[in-house]
């Protein structure tokens, strides 16, 4: 992930051409610029004014091009857009919450998101009038041409080992677009440094003259024709139907192997596309595969799609989008693979980084990932076989995010919101015709914990009311109130779901105030729970409390009337991974039960089926003892960390075990305990390899299962001795 997003212009600073008919385009005419006489930039700069791209300005009337001056994130973006000639929308709203929809650069800067080439901050800014880096300039170089690393032009800086765009310098140098210093016989790139307008638009000119010299552009590059099936002397050839090319070299006896998607269906798919799903449906297919100095053949290469649960068995990995992709190239070498990806039809594409599972570490190691929006594409590179995932980003965070060592006086998260998703159905007539899910839900919500020694608060609650008008009838409206509550309780919102949704109350420590809320629902309209379910992540979004855990009750009695896309499943594991339970309960035989099983397990939480209304207070008394800190089972791990949460491994990865009283001390029956198999959750500091780029989490605090012995959910995998 580019770790900083890169990014006006104003009256008395460079001007950017908005347009262009082409990079070889008439040229302009150059004036004679004041400030470039004598400067080192004259060249490129001159360049960019040829082609249109730069414009300067005029001061003191002369015109001039400030080239020592400082350059922002917004106008180098706008510098890219123009070269890259990417069509311009006027976007309905900003992605970031520091560019208003009255600046400048939106457009631009909209743009440039939706190719995948700026991502913003953690923060969800995106900075555009601070200063570019050097760094980020060579970053949205790499990202924005999808560039590729140049044999036999390896620069190694003395500055960027260990810095978070070390890929992106190295890839730009080795295309010849960056320098550096020489300082005592060593090269230095200063990463960090604030790039001058000179600087910004020499990287720029240097590559655009590559694609006049016979250098293809890789984004508009076709393929190469078939080789010959006689190979050149020393090497093993390529041969296949399709597009696909070799670059051969008799002395090291290795090839180039360039294969696009019907080649990739001819040879490696045998006549099928390679291609494959998770567990959520979610497909892609790969369509491009670029291996440099290959020692092996056609035969030698192997890229299969597998179901995640087929090959990391009963660990659940966060954010894991897609199936998982085995590499190999069958132990023949290899100087650098790409490998390209249609994620077109995958919801979170532009949020999705590449990983590779180490199997000596057992940890994910992320790797520079581009986007290409115009094409649906991802490509990311490496350098060996291995076992490779697609992960989104921001779930893999918030996973993190949910194990944080929080300790309240002692007690890990002992505090919970609550969200009571409500069917309204006009079913609903029937199977509750005494409205007594109001009465469960009123009873529960009376009973919420809280600290009576805990200081008091005033909480802001947004309700609903209902208004009768003279010609309008009743309607509601949604005023805000204010309570006196304690600082450590439970709180509770309420939602109500038929054919659409409405929350009528947000999230509440005022026991009246809930229940209040709960009597506005009804019985009318048909079952959209996806609806319910969206609401109540919308809200734990915005009115949600971090320092407390986030569970939602949902009971329906029908069968959902609108169909489940694959966006309403993807939102399950966004609520999983957002630290979200869901607890779900079926009301009469004609209750959704594969659905709300689906929800419940997706989400970490529990499927309860009640036969009829009476038995509702009971069920849902029963789901809110089982969401607060206990050892059901006495197997001496904290049922929290067991069901709801996950108990998390140094490397991600999630674990689930039965806390049933009876069954759950030892979940697989293999003769050891559960926390004989897991041990207790310990403190572990966030470290930058196991975060994408830039991540804010760096140097945080988790809580794992480091003494993590054998899986307690698989009866062959026992501890050893």
């Amino acid at each position: 992930m580019l770790r900083k997003a890169i990014t006006a212009v104003s009256i008395a600073s460079l001007v950017f051409g908005s347009s262009l008919s082409g990079i070889a385009a008439a040229d302009n005419q150059v004036p004679a610029f004041d400030d470039l006489k004598d400067h080192w930039s004259k060249s490129e700069v001159e360049y960019l004014v040829q082609k249109g791209i730069v414009d300067g300005v005029i001061q003191n009337g002369q015109p001039v091009i400030l080239p020592d001056q400082s350059i922002t994130r917004a106008e180098y973006i706008k510098l890219l857009v123009s070269a890259r000639q990417v069509k311009l929308a006027e976007p309905a709203q900003s992605s970031f919450k520091d560019v208003a929809a009255s600046h400048w650069a939106l457009k631009y800067i909209e743009a440039a998101k939706a190719n995948g080439w700026s991502d913003g901050y953690e923060d969800g800014t995106f900075k555009p009038d601070n200063k570019v880096s050097r760094a980020e300039i060579a970053a949205l170089m790499v990202r924005s041409y999808n560039l590729r690393m140049q044999e036999g032009n390896t620069v190694v800086f003395e500055d960027t080992a260990d810095h978070w765009a070390n890929h992106y310098v190295n890839v730009a140098a080795s295309n010849k677009i960056v320098e550096g210093d020489t300082v005592n016989g060593k090269r230095y790139f200063y990463p960090e440094n604030a790039a001058t307008r000179a600087e910004g638009m020499a990287m720029l000119t240097r590559y655009l003259k590559t694609t006049e010299t016979g250098v293809k552009d890789p984004m508009k590059e076709t393929p190469a024709p078939a080789p010959s099936t006689a190979p050149a002397p020393g090497t093993s050839g390529t041969t296949g139907g399709g597009s696909s090319g070799s670059d051969s070299s008799s002395d090291s006896g290795t090839q180039r192997v360039t294969l696009d998607k019907e080649a990739i269906q001819n040879t490696l798919g045998g006549g099928n596309p390679v291609e494959g799903t998770d567990d959520l449906n979610n497909r892609i297919a790969l369509v491009g595969l670029d291996l440099s100095s290959f020692g092996g053949s056609l035969s030698d290469i192997s890229v299969k799609l597998e179901k995640p649960n087929t090959v990391f068995s009963q660990l659940s990995v966060p954010g894991l989008t897609g199936p998982v992709v085995e590499f190999s190239t069958n132990g023949k070498s290899f100087a650098s693979g790409t490998l390209t990806f249609d994620v077109a039809k995958v919801s979170n594409k532009q949020n999705l980084a590449a990983a590779y599972y180490n199997e000596t570490t057992k940890r994910f190691e992320f790797l520079p990932t581009a986007y290409n929006a115009d094409q649906g594409t991802l490509s990311f590179t490496t350098t060996h076989n291995s076992k490779y995932v697609l992960i989104d980003k921001t779930s893999w965070e918030q996973t993190f995010r949910a194990h944080l060592s929080t300790v309240v006086d002692g007690t890990y998260k002992p505090y919970i919101d609550f969200a009571f998703i409500i069917d309204s159905s006009g079913s609903m007539n029937d199977t509750d015709p005494k409205n007594l899910r109001k009465t469960a839900v009123t009873s529960l919500v009376y009973g919420l914990k809280h600290d009576p020694e805990s200081p008091l608060k005033t909480e802001t609650v947004t309700v609903a009311k209902s208004v009768y008008e003279d010609g309008k009838g009743y309607h509601f409206e949604y005023p805000t109130v204010t309570n006196q509550v304690y600082s450590l309780s439970d709180r509770a919102a309420i939602i109500d779901f038929d054919s659409g949704v409405r929350t009528y109350a947000t999230f509440s420590a005022h026991s009246q105030t809930v229940a209040d809320a709960v009597y506005h629902i009804d019985s009318n309209g048909g079952t959209n729970i996806f609806a319910g379910v969206r609401e109540a992540v919308k809200l734990f979004d915005t009115y949600g409390d971090n320092g407390q855990r986030k569970i939602a009750l949902l009971l329906t009695d029908g069968q959902n009337n609108f169909a489940t896309t694959q966006d309403d499943l993807n939102m399950l594991k966004e609520a999983f991974e957002k630290g979200i339970t869901i607890i779900t309960m079926g009301l009469s035989r004609d209750a959704d039960l594969s659905l709300l099983k689906q929800i419940a397990e997706y989400t970490g939480g529990m499927y309860f089926q009640v036969q009829t209304a009476d038995d509702l207070e009971a069920y849902f008394k029963s789901a809110l003892e089982n969401s607060y800190h206990e050892d059901k089972d006495q197997d001496g791990l904290d049922d929290f960390y067991e069901k709801t949460a996950g108990m998390m491994l140094e490397n991600g990865m999630i674990i689930r075990t039965s806390t049933d009283p009876l069954t759950g001390k030892d979940t697989d029956g293999d003769g050891f305990t559960d926390l004989e198999e897991m041990g207790q959750p310990e403190d572990m500091v966030i470290t930058a390899d196991m975060m994408p780029e830039g991540s804010a989490l760096v140097g945080k605090t988790v809580k794992v299962f480091k003494n993590f012995k054998s899986l307690p959910t698989d009866k062959n995998d026992v501890p050893k001795p």
